[in-house]
């Protein structure tokens, strides 16, 4: 593409009529506006496909900008870039590195683009070329789902509890306290043995969906297995905020759980451990939760327990 368009800078190389047809065989969208005004001069045939909008239904690159990318940092980030090729007092040919945008297509539906540009300075145009990755990005998220969600609740699984700590630990100060707490439900295998397995699932996603609602923004929660949910809560500032959420957590577990035969109840019991006091290891933090978990509930099933006094450390 490159090359082809630095025949075309040199204007004795390609008359536009021949320019045009060629442009319009290529399977990539693309359009052509004049500098400085910005006025789109001509859009090829991929392009009318991907986005469903005929030629001149947008007069500039200001107004199918303003009239098509629905994000606001999108539209910010393309007038930035194209702002800074169109004041550039180069010649020959200048290139906007690619980045992706959301374009709203006619028919109402939203594409990722991966975008790119080119400007021709001799030629006082700019050409804007548009790569839909949709699907390719549609894949990477549903593969990243199968790889970090549960299936049954859409909670994060361990890969990602493993995950988030990584990049807590990267990005934190290594002053700032953390929670972990592990949760095991009360009264869950008595739903399955008795209704069956398919209440017990439906008990599993209120519970889950109970557990976000708990929760502070930035807290992550997982589902480590079974009737067992994990909750990391970062930069908590006092142990007393640990407290409310337990609290919270435990309250609106037991409240009834409406299914499709019969209303169900369950309890939680609550282990907690804190970093960096009790380790600096993921997995040993969880592990000490769980050790204050089964300390609950062998003293009494329901409520929280730390897994080592706070205040000592």
């Amino acid at each position: 593409m490159k090359e082809f368009l630095e025949r075309a800078a040199r204007a004795d190389s390609l008359s536009p009529q021949e320019l045009h047809v060629i442009l319009d065989a290529l399977p990539l969208a693309l359009s052509w506006a004049s500098l400085p005004d910005g006025e789109i001069k001509f859009v090829n045939r991929a392009f009318r496909t991907t986005f469903g909008y005929e030629e001149g239904e947008h007069a500039t690159v200001d107004a199918w900008i303003e009239s098509v990318y629905p994000r606001k940092n999108d539209r910010d980030e393309a007038r930035r870039r194209w702002d800074e090729l169109w004041r550039d007092p180069s010649s020959g040919i200048a290139e906007i590195e690619p980045f992706e945008i959301e374009v709203l297509c006619r028919d109402g539906t939203v594409k990722t683009i991966q975008h790119r540009g080119i400007v021709l300075h001799e030629l006082h145009i700019g050409m804007a070329v548009f790569d839909d990755v949709s699907d390719r990005r549609a894949a990477e998220k549903a593969l990243r789902r199968f790889a970090f969600e549960d299936p049954l609740t859409g909670l994060a699984n361990r890969r990602m509890l493993q995950e988030r700590w990584g990049h807590l630990l990267e990005t934190s100060s290594g002053k700032a306290m953390t929670a972990v707490l592990l949760i095991d439900l009360d009264g869950f295998k008595a739903i399955n043995d008795t209704i069956g397995h398919d209440a017990g699932d439906e008990t599993l996603k209120v519970v889950a969906q109970r557990l976000r609602d708990s929760v502070r923004n930035g807290d992550l929660v997982c589902r480590m297995g079974g009737d067992e949910f994990a909750v990391l809560m970062p930069d908590i500032g006092t142990p007393e905020t640990v407290q409310r959420i337990c609290w919270r957590i435990g309250a609106a577990l037991t409240l009834p759980i409406k299914l499709a035969s019969q209303s169900v109840t369950v309890g939680a019991s609550i282990g907690a451990s804190l970093y960096p006091q009790d380790s600096h290891d993921l997995q040993k933090l969880l592990h000490r939760a769980d050790e204050a978990l089964y300390r609950r509930k062998a003293d009494r099933k329901g409520g929280w327990e730390w897994f080592s006094n706070p205040r000592a450390a």
